[in-house]
């Protein structure tokens, strides 16, 4: 059973009893979230790491979210990405690709990841010209000039940050 305490300042901060709540807590807090980006600006943008994370959204490819989310909305991201090939064994895209977006209906070119072609500065200065690419043809929609993302995930185990 999940406690939770309101702080209007700062948010909600839930203690869980175990990964099964968490992984059901997080399933539920994303797919609301991008229930409701998606009634507001038409997408939802999320940015992803790697490490425990993919793990712990898995339960977004099961039933009923498998079914209810709108995945035909989402645009991927990352919030950090390794420079190594996308098919290497420390790629976060690759952790993503077979924990979560190979299993669900995502359209393939909302899924933004680096180019492992060039150099980090050169896939760098790529990835920034996508995603503004992306606000300026209003694919993805910046609110009042703030983020483009609704949610900012990270890898919860290593640097303890949910961003929503």
């Amino acid at each position: 059973m999940a406690l939770s305490e309101v702080n209007n300042d700062r948010g909600e901060l839930r203690i869980l009893e175990n990964l099964d709540e968490l992984r059901t807590d997080l399933a539920d807090y994303i797919a609301e979230l991008s229930e409701a980006a998606v009634k507001e600006r038409g997408v939802f943008a999320i940015a992803l790491s790697g490490g425990s994370l993919i793990d712990l959204m898995g339960k977004l490819c099961e039933a009923p979210y498998n079914k209810t989310v709108d995945w035909a909305k989402w645009y991927i991201f990352w919030a950090d990405e390794r420079v190594v090939a996308k098919n290497h064994s420390d790629s976060n895209y690759n952790l993503a690709k077979d924990g979560l977006l190979s299993k669900v209906p995502i359209v393939p070119s909302h899924i933004h990841s680096i180019n492992d072609s060039v150099s980090a500065e050169e896939a760098a200065d790529e990835y920034m010209f996508v995603i503004r690419q992306l606000v300026k043809t209003r694919m993805v929609r910046a609110k009042q000039r703030r983020c483009i993302w609704q949610l900012i995930i990270s890898d919860l185990t290593a640097h303890h940050c949910l961003l929503g």
